[in-house]
């Protein structure tokens, strides 16, 4: 095992940890790092005692693979294991856990809450990567490569964060990946040196200094090549750092010049903006999710405005009534249709208003106005208006513009009065309940307006139905997953029914179908709550994000309705509110609107209370055990146990050798030569080694050289050489016992003083991975396969 190898496996796994940490930013809280930094170690670890054991490159990752999935899943399925293996309810738990985290992943936006299931899918993939870039940078030798895994992990947070990543989050992992290319090369680049070195060792080899006169001047020529070797060393290093250096500039100042796209997100709904001081645009997405939508807590401006009307209307961005399997979508063919809209009503049953927008960040073709619109005034920039929707569309980012609307606000006996609806408005969608929860949808429609018998009465019933807020609770939070009698989960509408919980987008969405269903053609729109006073304008802000229902009426059109209770939604419209004097069918809320969302507060049927008094009874001491011990526990211990043997396994097998050889030693000249072995063994684990074919004091002389040693040792491994020489050329009875002691004692003071001029990096190898223990095993395998 070469230092080099170390160091890339260590520069590997630093640099999978800088590249995944910041997905930390994509959750609220960061307890997942822990699990993922076991899992990196021991990707690194067994990667490690694998490249020293066996030169077969396949086999390492797949053994990576097979050990780290194990460790996983008995992390977080321990309790379904039999007799330490997994079994078919291990990949069932595995199941749900990768459900619980997808289910997650779909519902929330960032930063989205951790549970197990997103811990176990996060460790799972982090430990791929891991495999991946420990096998390109230290199996394969190649860590060129290992940056494409570096690269996804960090595109993994980049492309799902609410904003810009921070530099460093770019800089570290871009610095280690860079770090692991010099070290590789730099390894490749002075193996040249060495190659040209060792083949004119093998074509000359090494003289006795004693008896060669030219041995000196040979030392000095040598001497001479390798400070040209190291001179062009360094001067390759200076280059490659200074390459690195220039890349990693271009890296972070190209992207600041360069123009890019708005943002846009995994999760669909409103986008957010590019950064906390509200620079850059915002996208807006078309498709809106029933679970995932418009839960947006960013407090990113959008817009600002200043209006001449006295009440504020919502800002509407657009209007859809398609919808399918649980989301509202804007098809392709709305954008390209053309004409005028319909006439809005006679300036006599309406008021009109002006509002200037400052500061706009929407991205194109979408802006924010009140609905209807009567004119737009934007210089310079290209707009249409939708002939169904009115949706007002601009063919590039506009930051001010001015719109006048109007403000329709029928009587409600109008209302009552109107007709059938018939209009090139009103489209088949705007009637279309889904096949899924349709028996569901008419039933319920029925239950709430039960007595209304016209089409405001209707509306108004279902729209103080949903604004109970004894019956309906508003969160963010839509509780856990329903599912249907099959197992599925269940259609959004039909999860709202059963959980009576939700927020814009459930409560609008409710109200469109129970309105449908009754006839009334609806549809969803989307935009903005009015925003809130800064002096003399409001500021609209990103989770002012909102949805709201329009019904339409004959005569009058669309007309916007607030389902959704609490006050941050407001008050409902006038139309919609019903007095005493307005007629008999009452049904209708006062203008004072309750602001609490707390939850109401459920009671829940359980059985008879018990007495929980209990007598005192013998426990045998197999119960008193069999309560504290378990069988998971004692599984538990026995896998930390055969963790730590496998971790020490190479030190302890290089010391069950030594001890082996020293009770086959059948002489006190054998055991000088166990001795002598086990000490050169050491020092070259030390990185100290002897020159090939060299004599007994030529070995001497280059461990004191390079070992560092002082005068005493030096003279402790004379000592000991000198010793040597006497049991191997002299009679054996002539080595004296207390020779034999005092050489053993000169071997342990020269291995305390060599191992002091380590760094603690190389001490630490020595012992973890000694070099009689790692022959051993190698040569065992080697045997193994020669057997079969």
């Amino acid at each position: 095992m070469t230092r080099r190898r170390w160091r890339i496996t260590l520069l590997g796994a630093a640099a999978t940890l800088a590249a995944i940490y910041p997905i930390s930013s994509l959750f609220n809280r960061n307890d997942w790092l822990v699990p993922v930094i076991a899992v990196i170690s021991l990707v690194a670890a067994v990667g490690l005692v694998m490249r020293g054991l066996t030169r077969v490159r396949p086999l390492i990752p797949l053994v990576q693979v097979v050990v780290v999935g194990y460790a996983i899943l008995w992390s977080y399925a321990g309790d379904t294991f039999s007799f330490l293996l997994p079994t078919g309810a291990t990949l069932e738990v595995a199941n749900s856990l990768g459900l619980q985290a997808l289910e997650t992943v779909q519902r929330y936006t960032v930063p989205a809450p951790l549970n197990d299931g997103v811990t176990f899918c996060l460790v799972i993939a982090v430990a791929l990567v891991a495999i991946c870039v420990d096998a390109m940078a230290a199996t394969w030798r190649s860590p060129a490569a290992a940056g494409l895994p570096l690269l996804t992990a960090y595109l993994i947070t980049a492309a799902n964060g609410q904003s810009a990543l921070a530099l460093r989050y770019f800089i570290v992992p871009v610095a280690l990946w860079l770090i692991m290319l010099h070290t590789t090369a730099r390894a490749q680049f002075g193996r040249w040196g060495t190659m040209a070195t060792a083949e004119a060792g093998r074509a000359h080899p090494e003289p006795d200094p004693g008896r060669d006169p030219a041995f000196r001047t040979g030392l000095d020529a040598i001497g001479l090549e390798a400070a040209h070797d190291r001179e062009a060393l360094r001067s390759f290093s200076v280059g490659a750092v200074r390459l690195g250096l220039i890349a990693l500039l271009l890296a972070v100042a190209v992207p600041a010049v360069i123009p890019h796209f708005p943002p846009r997100y995994l999760l669909e709904g409103l986008g957010r903006g590019s950064g906390g001081e509200g620079k850059g645009s915002v996208g807006f997405n078309d498709t809106v999710d029933l679970t995932r939508s418009l839960n947006n807590n960013d407090q990113t401006p959008v817009l600002t405005y200043t209006t001449t009307a006295f009440t504020r209307s919502p800002l509407r961005v657009l209007a859809t009534s398609y919808y399918s399997q649980g989301r509202w979508l804007v098809l392709g063919e709305a954008a390209n249709r053309v004409g005028q809209p319909q006439p809005l009503p006679p300036s006599s049953e309406r008021r009109d208003y002006v509002l200037d927008v400052t500061g706009n960040l929407l991205a194109a073709p979408r802006i924010a106005v009140p609905y209807p619109v009567v004119a737009v005034s934007m210089e310079g920039t290209p707009w249409s208006i939708d002939p169904i929707t009115r949706d007002v569309r601009v063919g590039k980012s506009v930051a001010n513009y001015r719109v006048t609307y109007a403000d329709v606000s029928p009587t409600t006996a109008q209302l009552r009065e109107a007709g059938q609806p018939d209009s090139p408005d009103i489209t088949q969608d705007d009637l279309t309940i889904p096949d899924r929860s349709r028996d569901l949808i008419h039933r319920w429609s029925n239950q709430v307006t039960a007595g209304a018998n016209n089409s405001l009465d209707k509306a108004i019933a279902i729209q103080d139905h949903l604004r109970d807020t004894s019956r309906y609770t508003y969160s963010l939070d839509l509780g856990p997953t329903v599912r249907d009698s099959t197992g599925r989960i269940a259609e959004p509408i039909q999860a709202f029914y059963e959980t009576r919980r939700g927020y814009c987008v459930q409560f609008a969405t409710a109200m469109i179908m129970l309105a449908r269903a009754q006839g009334i053609p609806a549809r969803m729109a989307i935009g903005f709550l009015p925003g809130s006073r800064s002096g003399d304008k409001y500021v609209v802000r990103s989770s002012d994000a909102h949805a709201w229902p329009e019904l339409y009426f004959q005569g009058s059109g669309w007309l916007r309705f607030e389902p959704t209770p609490g006050s941050r939604s407001g008050a409902p419209p006038s139309y919609t509110i019903v007095g005493a004097e307005s007629g008999p069918t009452g049904g209708g809320r006062a203008v004072t609107e309750r602001g609490s969302i707390k939850p109401p507060i459920k009671t829940v049927a359980g059985p008879a209370e018990r007495d929980v008094t209990t007598t005192p009874t013998d426990v045998s001491l197999l119960s008193r055990l069999s309560s504290v011990v378990s069988v998971r526990g004692v599984a538990t211990t026995l896998a930390v146990l055969v963790g730590l043997l496998a971790a020490f396994i190479m030190p302890i097998t290089a010391w069950v050798l030594r001890e082996r050889r020293r009770r086959a030693a059948r002489t006190r000249q054998d055991l000088l030569e166990v001795e002598w072995e086990d000490l050169t063994s050491h020092l070259r684990d030390l990185g100290i080694v002897g020159p090939a074919g060299s004599t007994l004091r030529q070995v001497r002389e280059r461990f004191i050289s390079e070992g560092h040693l002082d005068e005493t040792t030096a003279s402790a491994m004379r000592r000991v050489t000198t010793t040597l020489e006497k049991s191997r050329y002299d009679l054996p009875e002539r080595t004296s016992r207390a020779e034999a002691e005092e050489l053993q004692r000169d071997i342990r003071s020269i291995r305390r003083h060599v191992g002091a001029t380590r760094t603690w990096s190389i001490r630490v190898r020595s012992f973890v991975w000694p070099e009689a223990g790692v022959s051993f095993w190698r040569s065992l395998a080697a045997r193994v396969l020669r057997d079969r």
